[in-house]
């Protein structure tokens, strides 16, 4: 991932020897380990060697938002939000949600 352009709604993603264009709406979450960062569609996994930050400040994408230390959730794709379990079901997965982004997270909330 090189410098992602702002206006793109889509990223290249290395799969073996070929790159797949991915569209960031189907990205579900970004989580980092280690030196790498995995993201993760609906269907597949791709690992890249990128820190989370750099991810998250080459993205300058409004969807996506950090959950935890070591997680950006695609907001688009969440379908429950637990702050008493500290969970975020985004797509067909369940991720740890941090106690310091929990008003973030609410401030972002549209709800009555």
């Amino acid at each position: 991932m090189n410098k992602v352009n702002q206006l793109s709604d889509y990223l290249f993603l290395r799969e073996g020897t070929t790159y797949v264009r991915i569209p960031l709406s189907k990205i579900e979450y970004i989580q980092a380990d280690g030196n790498y960062a995995y993201i993760q569609t609906d269907d597949k996994r791709f690992a890249v060697k990128r820190s989370l930050a750099s991810i998250s400040e080459e993205l300058k994408a409004p969807d996506f938002l950090r959950a935890s230390r070591g997680i950006l959730v695609n907001f688009t794709r969440v379908n429950t939000i637990s702050f008493a379990n500290g969970v975020i079901n985004v797509g067909n997965y369940e991720v740890k949600m941090g106690k310091a982004y929990h008003a973030e997270i609410k401030n972002l909330m549209p709800r009555l």
